[in-house]
């Protein structure tokens, strides 16, 4: 008797626990708190221009380290929180200026300038809550790190 009871008061804390986790992970959180949770280090950008009039997309990459940092560095001014599978559009095409960072591991993050997305893995969708993203600087940005 004392087992059962032992493992029900186990089974209800641990939901609890479950259940605080998934509220905290769709809080709104700053960019450090994000990226910590990543725990990566991403050593180059690639930047991509939407089509224009049936031309293919323009795509460069850049692997200097300080642009990266430079990236993460404006991207702390925001904070961002976790969409829930309900609020992502599935048949979203992204066709718009992007930037990507990506690690040696493969993990990559792409932010979607025009909706103030950010996108994990492919899996993981973020929205910019204090956006919109300072367009002039992200212009400044392309502009100075185009190949």
């Amino acid at each position: 008797m004392k087992m059962r009871a032992f493992l029900l008061i186990a089974l209800i804390i641990g939901g609890m626990y479950a259940m605080m986790e998934t509220i905290n992970d769709f809080k709104e959180k700053s960019f450090d708190e994000f990226i910590d949770t990543v725990s990566t280090k991403f050593d180059s950008l690639t930047f991509t221009v939407p089509t224009r009039h049936g031309s293919p997309a323009e795509t460069w990459t850049i692997d200097d380290e300080h642009q990266v940092d430079e990236l993460l560095q404006f991207l702390r001014n925001y904070h961002v929180k976790k969409l829930k599978p309900e609020e992502i559009n599935p048949d979203d095409n992204i066709d718009e200026f992007t930037l990507s960072l990506k690690d040696t591991e493969g993990n990559n993050i792409t932010i979607v300038i025009a909706e103030n997305l950010i996108i994990q893995n492919s899996l993981l969708y973020y929205e910019i809550v204090d956006g919109p993203l300072d367009v002039d600087w992200i212009v400044r940005f392309f502009v100075s790190n185009k190949s």
